[in-house]
Order: structure tokens, then C-alpha cells, then sequence
């Protein structure tokens, strides 16, 4: 095996565009270290021993290697690099070869709702272009016009396209389970109890788990899915407002306006139109 001492070098040819809870205030709020876009090149190395953080590295271009059971293997565009706290990895470019990589380095804590459970680095497919274009959008507006409500906003984006990534891999997966069930038939009528017999725990644990891993209550995410629902019907087909209503778990259509309006500032007929 190649030498594995600890190394943080970026390379002289390689450039960075970086944003640090130092700095940006939300980043802290979700405990993400760092987070930033790379375009490595020759002398890019890192090796971490027991890393006071988790990390994603994400394959947007090119190729490099990373470390997995100790043989080093290709990360190639689409795939993912995982690597838990406290655990062995290391990642590098690929003489006379270009890596873009985005990444989220995570504060490590144990019980943390974004922790990556796996025992050691794992390489998973996964799609960077969102992650990409969230990080180059917060690093952009730091530099720029630093208005605190869209740093907000990105930094929120930032954070759940990382559960996406995590999300097999998160300490608790029953939740995600549970959202999946619950999406595909929102038009049911949802209640407490049955969420938490689906989640297999009790109602006060789902409360807990989900006010800390997504600052929600259980039925308060039960309504964010089905406001996303319902604005994806409105813009995305023809179907009248009192069947998206139906679609969504509302009884009538009077009921479905007055939440989407408290949700999204718009009333659904005004919301489809300005989107058409």
C-alpha cells in the first residue's frame, strides 16, 4: 500500500472556492464545517487518520481515487465519496488528470442527525449537479451582495441535497422510510399515531426524531410534502384545483386554499398562473 501519513495538501495547480461557518453564520446552525467546489489537479492529497468530521465528496468531473478497505479506487463523475468520523480515508487526484469534486465537511458528534453510520468510507452513486450549483450559489452570494436571507436559502439547500446523500447511510433511516410512504399516498388522512406505527417507535420518539433531523413536527412534514405535491400539480398539468386538493388529502377545495396560501404566500390559482 501506498504511504498514508497524514497529508492536507491541495497542489499548487489546483484552485478552491470555499465557505466556512466562520464566516457564514447558517453553516454553523447546521453544523457543516466547510463546504466548498475543488478542481484538483497534481499534488491534490489528503489522508485523515480519525477525523473530527464526516465528509461527502462528490464527482462532478474527471476522476481521481479514494481510499476504500485499503485499495485505492476510482471516483469518476456521479459517484460520491462517504467517509464517517473517526474513520481511516483518503482521497487524491490522478496525475495529468483534472477532478471537480463539491463537498460538505460535517462537525462530527456522536448521535448527530447527519452522521454517516457506515463502519468505514463508502463510494455511492449520486448526483453532484445540484450540490455543485448550491455551493457555487452560497459561495457566490458570501462574496457578493451577502444578502442573509438568500445565504439562508442556500445554505438550506446545501444541507438536504447532503441528507440525500447520507440518507442510506444516515443513523436512523426509519424516518426516510416512513416520508417515503407518506408521499406516495398523500391523499390520506394522516394522523399521529398511524405515522408513528408505520415508523415503528412511539409518537413522542417521531416527534423528537423529526423536530431534530428536519425542524419539523411529524405532521407539519406531513403538510410540507403535500404543499410540494400540490405546486408540482398546479404548474406541472392540467388537473382543477378541487382534484389536486383530493390528490393532496384536503376534503374540498376551500380547505386546500387556505393552507397552500398560508404555505406559499399565493393562492393556488395565482401561483399556477404566475408559473405558467
Amino acid at each position: 500500500m501506498d504511504d498514508l501519513r497524514e497529508t492536507h495538501q491541495i497542489g499548487a495547480n489546483s484552485r478552491e472556492w470555499m465557505v466556512g461557518m466562520d464566516t457564514c453564520r447558517p453553516l454553523a446552525a447546521q453544523h457543516i464545517r466547510l463546504t466548498g467546489i475543488s478542481d484538483a489537479r497534481d499534488g491534490f492529497s489528503f489522508v485523515r487518520h480519525q477525523p473530527d468530521i464526516s465528509q461527502i465528496l462528490a464527482c462532478f468531473s474527471g476522476a481521481g481515487e479514494v481510499l476504500i478497505d485499503g485499495t485505492w479506487k476510482p471516483c469518476r463523475t456521479g459517484e460520491a465519496y462517504l467517509t464517517p468520523g473517526g474513520k481511516l480515508h483518503a482521497y487524491r487526484a490522478v496525475a495529468n488528470h483534472g477532478w471537480g469534486v463539491c463537498w460538505i465537511s460535517y462537525d462530527e458528534r456522536p448521535g448527530h442527525p447527519l452522521s454517516i453510520a457506515a463502519a468505514t468510507p463508502v463510494l455511492a452513486p449520486y448526483d453532484p449537479r445540484p450540490l455543485h450549483d448550491a455551493i457555487q450559489g452560497l459561495y457566490r452570494e458570501c462574496v457578493g451582495p451577502d444578502d442573509p436571507a438568500l445565504v439562508h436559502h442556500w445554505t438550506q439547500l446545501i444541507q438536504l441535497l447532503g441528507q440525500r446523500a447520507i440518507r442510506p447511510y444516515a443513523t436512523d433511516e426509519r424516518l426516510w422510510r416512513l416520508w417515503e410512504k407518506v408521499d406516495a399516498d398523500l391523499g390520506h388522512h394522516w394522523i399521529l399515531s398511524e405515522l408513528a406505527v408505520l415508523a415503528g417507535m412511539s409518537g413522542e420518539h417521531l416527534r423528537r426524531l423529526c423536530q431534530r433531523q428536519i425542524g419539523r413536527s411529524p405532521l407539519e412534514h406531513v403538510t410540507w410534502l403535500r404543499m410540494r405535491r400540490a405546486a408540482s400539480l398546479l404548474t406541472g398539468s392540467g388537473r382543477r384545483i378541487e382534484a389536486i386538493a383530493g390528490a393532496v388529502g384536503y376534503e374540498n377545495a376551500f380547505a386546500f386554499s387556505t393552507a397552500f396560501k398560508r404555505h406559499m404566500k399565493r393562492t393556488p390559482s395565482s401561483y399556477r398562473g404566475v408559473r405558467s
